[in-house]
């Protein structure tokens, strides 16, 4: 079972990376569903979602937890423990007899995960021809406005007037990342400057790394054995950098 498992976590072949791209799937739409559902009431509908959600969520954790080979290092893992708590808020209706509604806005802690999006993305698209830098910065660009379009809306839509839905929060990421700043939409309260300040100084890093992914010639990653540089063109055959042969994996010309 163990072996089995590890297999299906880690390991190569159809099985292993369809069941990586169902849960790459699983991170979007439960995250999806806690955005939506944050400021809603809670009902039954909403009860038993939750709790099926925590049953995929305790079962995932503990399978990672015993394949691991640092099972405390697993565990301590700020995704890891984002998720447990998590779990506790979504158990939190039957443990205290009460809905809890505002354990609600801890769900958001989900959004951490997203930040694993580019190595899940990696290794679901193993196989593809597809560019994996351009693929890993598009991924952590994406997770990085999902994630502080989300902080924003969760924060600001009951102190701002000019949030009224999700798409107004994306509205003023997208504007302020880009330094474009329509002033429009401004966030006046501490909390709401500093998540502006951190908007600028690391999106801004995060769209030009995309671009320069998008705007170098594509490259292949394979460290050099001997310097260990690790972008090289797709035909070469020595590092540019050192002149020691390098071995590029590739299936050939079709």
């Amino acid at each position: 079972m163990k072996a089995w498992l590890r297999r299906l976590y880690e390991g190569d072949g159809t099985g292993p990376r369809w069941f990586r791209r169902a849960l790459l799937l699983f991170d979007v739409v439960t995250i999806g569903y806690f955005l939506l559902t944050a400021t809603s009431e809670i009902d039954l509908r909403i009860i038993l979602i939750d709790l099926c959600i925590g049953v995929v969520l305790v079962a995932d954790i503990t399978a990672r937890l015993w394949i691991a080979d640092r099972r405390l290092k697993e565990l301590l893992s700020l995704p890891t423990l984002a998720d447990l708590v998590v779990i506790l808020s979504l158990a939190a209706p039957l443990v205290a007899g009460t809905n809890l509604g505002f354990l609600r806005v801890l769900r958001v802690l989900r959004l951490l995960r997203t930040f694993r999006l580019a190595e899940r993305l990696d290794r679901a698209t193993a196989g593809l021809d597809v560019n994996t830098r351009i693929v890993r910065a598009a991924a952590n660009l994406a997770a990085f406005i999902f994630v502080v379009t989300s902080l924003v809306w969760v924060w600001e839509h009951d102190r701002n007037d000019a949030l009224n839905t999700y798409v107004d929060a994306l509205y003023f990421t997208i504007t302020t990342l880009t330094t474009t700043g329509y002033g429009d939409i401004t966030l006046t309260d501490r909390v709401g400057r500093l998540m502006t300040i951190v908007i600028m100084l690391f999106g801004v890093g995060l769209f030009l790394r995309l671009l320069q992914a998008l705007w170098q010639p594509n490259k292949v990653e394979q460290p050099c054995a001997t310097c260990g540089l690790k972008l090289h063109d797709r035909d070469a055959s020595h590092c540019k950098h050192c002149g020691d042969t390098i071995y590029i994996e590739t299936e050939g010309d079709t």
